[in-house]
């Protein structure tokens, strides 16, 4: 359950992008919008590791979702920082 999770987390901060663009405040926080796209790609990457290939690498994929997901996590909370800040300037 966790992977559709991070799946609809990935998709959510990909469209980010794009609401920002319809919102028109994607002009004035470019960046911002460049970090959330990049997290969404982290959390799908993160989502991709998380199914199980066979051959007994379960386990072993288990610490990619964990790094991935972090990263994601680092990611979004910097382009939402880089976002806040550029709107209240």
């Amino acid at each position: 359950m966790v992977e559709v999770n991070l799946v609809y987390l990935g998709i959510a901060m990909l469209l980010a992008p794009a609401l920002g663009e319809v919102g028109k405040i994607r002009a004035r926080t470019d960046k911002g919008f460049a970090w959330l796209a990049t997290s969404g790609a982290l959390y799908l990457l993160a989502a991709a590791f998380s199914y199980d290939v066979g051959y007994g690498l379960g386990g072993t994929l288990a610490y990619g979702t964990t790094i991935f997901s972090a990263i994601g996590l680092i990611t979004t909370l910097i382009g939402a920082i880089v976002i806040l800040t550029s709107l209240m300037k």
